[in-house]
């Protein structure tokens, strides 16, 4: 009964460093707790997985630091697995910080795959626009992207010499927190050119693209930090997305805890007074 008592008038902050403990730690040494695939991951998965080497996979980071928790984890484990099956990868942006993002995830993932800048990855940046972009992409990407991230011509960029235009492209994979976006695509590119398009969102934008998925304007999508954890699982690199997962899981398991104990403890109590 002491125990209880001891329970029922424990520090509070012995409880916030509890929670808190049970967030970083799963984020810095991620635990891997089993991770379920749903069909919409396992799509974007099968779409990569299919392309032949040397094909091109267009990415494209439209989002920003608010989004980077649930889209930083996808694009990590995206472009593992693009550079990993000696894909092309031409990374692109519509919003003014989706360029840094794309520098922040080559600079983590092309050493672990020993993959080259220029000749198996390139970074043409952030330019504004949103659809007038697109449509002019499609047309000529050397015209629409002239430089690259580090003002390098592209046209001199060795992997960008076969790389003109839509057609060039195989696969385009939009990793998108609004617009212009994952939509942009599908309307500007998806809608005009016969190339297949899938996608990563936040969490709460999943809905919106439903009707796409359904259509089968959109193929596959990765859906906030979960579906970011599950491309992790299947690509067999943990990052920030399962330990993202395991975080909300155990911090969730912790809040149970307290809520039971705390309850058990006030009811004992009661029973005590009377």
């Amino acid at each position: 009964m002491k125990l209880l008592e001891k329970l029922q008038s424990i520090d509070r902050r012995i409880i916030y460093l509890i929670l808190a403990l049970s967030i970083i730690l799963p984020l810095l040494f991620p635990i891997g707790f089993p991770v379920d695939t749903t069909k919409n991951t396992q799509d974007v998965y099968d779409q990569v997985n299919a392309l032949a080497p040397g094909s091109v996979v267009l990415l494209s980071y439209d989002w920003d630091a608010a989004s980077a928790p649930e889209l930083l984890p996808q694009a990590e484990a995206l472009t593992k697995h693009i550079l990993d099956r000696k894909l092309k990868l031409v990374a692109v942006a519509l919003w003014n910080q989706g360029a840094t993002f794309a520098d922040r995830v080559h600079n983590a993932i092309a050493p672990e795959v020993g993959a080259v800048y220029g000749q198996d990855y390139v970074n043409l940046g952030y330019r504004p626009g949103g659809s007038v972009v697109l449509n002019s992409l499609a047309r000529d990407i050397h015209v629409t992207f002239p430089e690259d991230v580090a003002l390098t011509k592209t046209a001199s960029i060795p992997m960008m010499k076969e790389i003109k235009s839509i057609d060039d492209i195989d696969l385009v994979i939009c990793l998108s927190a609004g617009d212009p976006g994952l939509r942009t695509y599908i309307e500007q590119i998806g809608a005009q050119y016969p190339v297949t398009i899938s996608g990563g969102v936040t969490a709460v934008s999943v809905p919106g693209m439903l009707p796409y998925l359904q259509s089968g304007d959109l193929v596959g999508l990765l859906a906030g930090m979960s579906g970011a954890a599950q491309y992790e699982n299947l690509v067999d690199r943990p990052g920030l997305g399962l330990g993202g997962m395991d975080a909300q899981s155990i911090s969730h398991l912790v809040i149970i805890a307290f809520i039971i104990i705390g309850n058990i403890a006030f009811l004992a109590g009661g029973r005590k007074k009377k």
